[in-house]
């Protein structure tokens, strides 16, 4: 038994966690760094067959532009992250469905959490309004505009639908999961900043990194992703809806459509909010290991293991670029 109040071995030990936490930060930031390189260089690749192919047969762009991006986002995140648990020795199963919930838990649950996603939503509006201000160009470079019933709904699976099951699987699955035994906190806010970075762009990280702890969040106190994937689906969804609003409404419309989805939204996550708080359902104390650094010492070792350093330099890097 180790005497824990002697410096010398308290320095020791914490020597080692430290070295432990460094080592899963590089398994990640190379992972994640990797896969963005893989998916640059097969996108290059593609762009030249795609023009090599309008020279010679007629394509459909939009439709073409969808199914890229379901395939790059499934590349991206799915087999490098599948790889990851195997090599951090995580079983995907403990926190995809660990444990079953009730229709009315998990619908208050969603409720609440896509509220407080357009709290948040509100918030990087006045964000966007700041770095205006400042004369930086905030307009993301997106997919094309659907055109019909077909390619809306091809748009919509791949905005909405698509993106809530592979990033949700990527880090609430295997990141939060796989960092868990350095601590809960820890694990909510080092999966949540990756999360928020790789966005690409100052608009959408603050955004990303807040939704990242109510995504983390939730899952770790329900034992399971399915909530999580499903605001993540709303709140992908929501924006979908307001985008074809503003397309196809006249003004006074938009105004009442767009405000009736909000207070309806709104009553539905108060009314959450209350039964979760009279149930006490998310108030589970969250796990903390027997550890001697705390979880901001853990998140500073996390963020100093190289490649998590080489990896957030050229997420920044690349925000900077996109303006």
């Amino acid at each position: 038994m180790h005497n824990l109040n002697n410096p010398f071995i308290r320095s020791h030990f914490a020597k080692q966690e430290r070295k432990m936490i460094r080592k899963s930060g590089n398994f990640i930031g190379g992972i994640i760094l990797g896969s963005l390189l893989l998916i640059d260089l097969i996108s290059q690749m593609v762009g030249e067959l795609i023009v090599f192919l309008r020279e010679y047969y007629i394509i459909d762009n939009t439709l073409t532009a969808y199914l890229l991006q379901i395939l790059f986002s499934a590349i991206l995140f799915v087999p490098p992250f599948f790889l990851l648990s195997k090599i951090e020795g995580f079983k995907v199963s403990n926190l995809f469905v660990r444990k079953k919930i009730s229709f009315l838990t998990g619908a208050s649950v969603v409720f609440a959490g896509f509220l407080l996603c357009l709290g948040i939503n509100v918030a990087t509006s006045y964000w966007v309004s700041i770095l205006e201000a400042l004369g930086m160009n905030t307009e993301a470079v997106g997919l094309p505009e659907p055109k019909g019933i077909f390619e809306t709904i091809a748009w919509i699976f791949t905005m909405s639908v698509m993106p809530a099951i592979v990033e949700e699987f990527a880090f609430r699955v295997v990141v939060l999961g796989s960092l868990r035994r350095y601590s809960d906190t820890f694990a909510i806010f080092a999966s949540a900043a990756l999360f928020g970075l790789v966005h690409g762009n100052f608009v959408q990280i603050p955004f990303a990194f807040m939704v990242g702890l109510v995504f983390a969040y939730i899952t770790i106190n329900t034992g399971s992703v399915i909530p999580a994937m499903i605001i993540h689906f709303l709140n992908n969804f929501n924006s979908c809806v307001m985008m074809l609003i503003a397309k196809n409404l006249p003004s006074y419309l938009q105004v009442i459509v767009s405000y009736g989805i909000i207070l309806l939204m709104g009553l539905f996550g108060a009314l959450g909010f209350v039964y979760i708080n009279k149930k006490k359902l998310l108030k589970k104390k969250l796990y903390k290991p027997d550890c001697i650094i705390s979880s901001p010492m853990a998140f500073g070792a996390f963020y100093s293991s190289p490649l998590v350093i080489i990896l957030t330099a050229f997420l920044l890097l690349s925000a900077v670029l996109a303006f």
